[in-house]
């Protein structure tokens, strides 16, 4: 059961407004030091906890951030919240996950906001892919300070983002550099469109250079992995051609379609170069390290808490953008050592 401050006056033999004044801080300087001293240190001994709702009832700071997340089983967002709540945790604040798949977007915003937030965190990908703007524009009531995390074409005021162009032509450019001409992008069909901007370049690219382009789209209602794994076997079931470059929007998916490479008899970087993004931990541990794209997670989720604690102080302050850059990861799928002109022949003969 919950200690409450009437509680501890009883404890002490004093007067609950005593007591109250110490623990929540108000008018505290009309206590001496020495009931101070008492108070708070029979309150540590009782277990004692603040109620965060009584210090939302009172207009104060209820310690509390919220992130919402896609509720998908993605290893780039695990890692984004155990940054977060590690980073929140050095300043004394609770990180609060709210996961919602893309028809709950309102219901599950409307259960974040009725916990009176300090503050709250969302990705660009909620805006444009499940619904999250809409849900924003149509709520009547208050909102708390937000700050988008890994935000391309948002319209919040801040944010803070990473730019994938240098890194990503980079990669284009050493598929091309190697004899690619047919590139792939693997990933779900809503993500294959200008606002997301890894497809953005991804395409951009792939057009200027007059190659040919297939976009791989997995089912939704499978982990990244097997979704992935599955969308590039049926590709291959039904004869098209398996491009000679792939890129994946993240490192699961990239595993995926390593798996399907692997058991239709197609090696990776011999016959298909292979690259991913995020730069997860186990990928260079495979018989063939993938190539990926590193994020600076640690880096956004600490200059976000920097952004969202600036923004609380000042709610009416100029808008903070900040924008990271991120670092290609060459490894041996990508290798150009090994990717010759006789390894796409392969490919071909294996379709025919």
């Amino acid at each position: 059961m919950r200690v409450t401050i009437k509680q501890i006056a009883q404890e002490l033999g004093i007067s609950h407004s005593t007591v109250s004044r110490v623990l929540n801080d108000k008018q505290a300087a009309m206590v001496s030091e020495t009931t101070r001293v008492r108070i708070m240190q029979t309150a540590k001994s009782m277990g004692y906890r603040p109620s965060r709702i009584a210090q939302a009832l009172q207009g104060k700071s209820t310690q509390l951030i919220g992130v919402l997340v896609p509720d998908r089983e993605d290893y780039f967002f695990q890692t984004v919240i155990k940054n977060l709540r590690e980073t929140l945790e050095e300043s004394e604040y609770e990180l609060m996950v709210f996961a919602s798949t893309q028809n709950n977007i309102p219901y599950t915003w409307q259960r974040l906001l009725q916990w009176d937030m300090d503050g709250i965190f969302v990705f660009d990908y909620m805006f444009y892919v499940d619904g999250l703007w809409q849900a924003l524009t149509k709520h009547t009531g208050s909102i708390p300070p937000i700050v988008g995390l890994f935000s391309n074409l948002t319209q919040l005021k801040d944010y803070v983002t990473v730019d994938f162009r240098s890194a990503l032509v980079e990669l284009l450019e050493h598929f091309f550099s190697i004899g690619c001409r047919h590139f792939g992008y693997v990933g779900f069909a809503d993500n294959f469109h200008p606002r997301e901007q890894r497809y953005d370049v991804f395409a951009d690219f792939v057009n200027k250079h007059g190659l040919e382009q297939s976009n791989i789209a997995m089912k939704e209602g499978l982990g990244l992995m097997e979704a992935a794994r599955q969308a590039i076997t049926h590709w291959i079931g039904d004869g098209r051609a398996v491009p000679d470059a792939i890129f994946c929007q993240n490192d699961e998916i990239a595993l995926g379609v390593y798996r399907a490479l692997h058991e239709a008899g197609i090696k990776v970087p011999e016959d298909v170069a292979l690259a991913g993004c995020d730069d997860l931990p186990y990928i260079s541990y495979l018989e063939t390290p993938l190539t990926s794209i590193s994020l600076p997670v640690q880096a956004v989720c600490r200059q976000g808490w920097s952004v969202l604690q600036k923004r609380i102080e000042d709610p009416h302050c100029a808008p903070i953008r900040i924008v990271l850059d991120v670092k290609l990861k060459l490894r041996e799928s990508c290798d150009s050592k090994v990717l010759a002109s006789e390894g796409h022949a392969v490919v071909l003969e294996k379709l025919i």
